[in-house]
């Protein structure tokens, strides 16, 4: 990467002294440690863009909208950011070249960039974000629960070792312990042996130790897990009997009663918003539905999703309208609503089944 003139390119643009082609080569350069650290994170095995052939030109995208807030300018016309960030550092460093003013462009750009993917993480998937973060508090409190990092994962394991401050590297008596030369435990195995042991009424620490002393009792294997697996196990834990009984139409028995949580309606939540969308589009604004008529079937479409996850066999879209139409008959109800009802109910649930397939 050229550092040639960087930093008389980064003190002209914190002092306002810079011409429009000097600000694009700034955002180019930006762009590239942003793009070149997204790219690192997939190698590593983090599905950040999708798997079509536009991928690249996505991952550049994504890298672009991570460094965007560090070119908001105040009244003045000045980057806030940028300004406090680089000259704070050269108080610090009275002599300073071009390389260690790349070396502080690349903390910044990929500090900012990591700050804004976990950001975009939580609102794509804030079931998610609310698992990973449970999963950590877990393991901060409980006393022999640990995490170290490695290749740039983060990895969960078992040990009576006094806690440490959170630089998560390795003491010599903690790698003794660690099976670091075995292989892996396949997903299977590790998903089998969670749910061997998993009870709905464990606290996230007990679950996570639980299949740890089972890993450990398996000498063939590592007697450690990826943090990214644990998401993955509790998710499971979940949602596997919701996925199988929206799919396939069938009442199964659930690993957890954890179905009808409040995780379950920030989903149903989601869906509604779209379903409202689409009402408004097709039908408020076309005049084919009046407004009132509108909020009635938005309530009970939400109560339809609700019937889904809390088992309700007896349930039907007949009832769950009547519900807020006193004196519904069955014949009004299949001459004058049926026909929209149950095509935004048919969509409602097949939206509400891809949220929760795509979570698995």
């Amino acid at each position: 990467m050229k550092t040639a003139n960087l930093t008389k390119l980064v003190t002209g643009i914190c002092s306002g002294n810079y011409s429009q082609a000097e600000l694009i080569q700034y955002i180019h350069l930006a762009q590239k440690i942003s793009l070149s650290y997204l790219k690192y994170q997939e190698m590593l095995g983090k599905r950040i863009s999708g798997h079509s052939f536009a991928a690249d030109l996505e991952l550049a995208d994504l890298a672009m909208d991570c460094i965007a807030e560090l070119f908001g300018r105040d009244q003045g016309g000045q980057f806030t950011q940028l300004k406090k960030y680089y000259e704070g550092k050269f108080a610090e460093m009275p002599v300073i070249d071009d390389a260690e003013v790349l070396i502080l462009t690349r903390r910044l750009i990929v500090r900012k960039t990591k700050q804004e993917l976990s950001r975009i993480f939580r609102e794509r998937d804030p079931e998610g974000a609310k698992i990973v973060r449970n999963i950590k508090v877990a393991i901060r409190t409980a006393a022999d629960l640990h995490i170290f990092r490695e290749l740039g994962k983060e990895f969960v394991f078992q040990g009576t070792f006094p806690k440490w401050e959170e630089s998560f590297s390795l003491t010599a008596a903690m790698q003794r312990q660690l099976r670091r030369s075995a292989p892996p435990m396949q997903d299977e195995l590790i998903y089998k042996v969670f749910l061997d042991n998993f009870h709905s009424s464990d606290s996230v620490s007990a679950s996570i130790r639980k299949l740890l002393l089972s890993m450990a009792s398996l000498q063939g294997y590592q007697n450690f897990v990826s943090l990214e697996t644990l998401v993955k196990l509790v998710r499971y834990a979940k949602f596997d009997a919701c996925r199988e009984k929206i799919t396939i139409n069938e009442n199964v028995p659930t690993p957890a009663d954890h179905l009808e949580t409040k995780e379950m309606e920030e989903y149903i939540d989601v869906v509604m918003a779209s379903i409202w969308a689409r009402l408004d589009l097709q039908y408020l604004r076309t005049r084919k539905l009046n407004t009132d008529k509108a909020v009635i079937y938005h309530q009970a479409l939400r109560d339809v999703l609700y019937d889904l996850i809390q088992k309700r066999d007896t349930s039907s879209y007949y009832k769950n309208l009547k519900f807020y139409i006193s004196g519904l008959t069955q014949k009004e109800y299949r001459q004058q609503e049926r026909s929209v009802f149950e095509y935004l109910a048919k969509l409602a649930k097949k939206e509400f089944r891809k949220y929760l397939c795509e979570m698995l």
